[in-house]
């Protein structure tokens, strides 16, 4: 697993491994109208530590875990709050909706997250 320390260096550990500095990083993208629809993009077990009963089926994309594959999903807003309480602040978020001169409509808001957390 590989983040930066304080110093901007690259160091690769286990995410169960406790080392000064280390710095993850999240990123959740949310369909909004469908508050059961996100994708995380992280490593596996991050996401474990995030979403403990996350189905194996439910990471796709070079383990990147999708929301629409878990039987059982928790809403986006109940995943940040866990996040919250795990000691990631949100860095940034930006949001786009549909383009109505197309036809498109709010319905296909997205929003997208970046979480980060530094351990000690």
């Amino acid at each position: 697993m590989a983040s930066s320390d304080s110093n901007g260096t690259i160091v690769n550990a286990s995410s169960n491994e406790s080392i000064s500095g280390r710095i993850d990083v999240v990123s959740l993208i949310v369909l909004v109208s469908y508050p059961k629809h996100y994708r995380i993009f992280a490593e596996k077990e991050l996401v474990y530590e995030i979403l403990p009963n996350a189905a194996d089926s439910s990471f796709v994309w070079f383990g990147n875990y999708s929301a629409e594959k878990d039987e059982h999903p928790p809403v986006y807003m109940d995943v940040i709050s866990r996040m919250m309480r795990l000691g990631y602040q949100i860095l940034g978020s930006t949001g786009g909706g549909g383009n109505p001169a197309i036809g498109d409509n709010m319905s296909t808001h997205t929003s997208h997250y970046i979480f980060s957390r530094k351990r000690e």
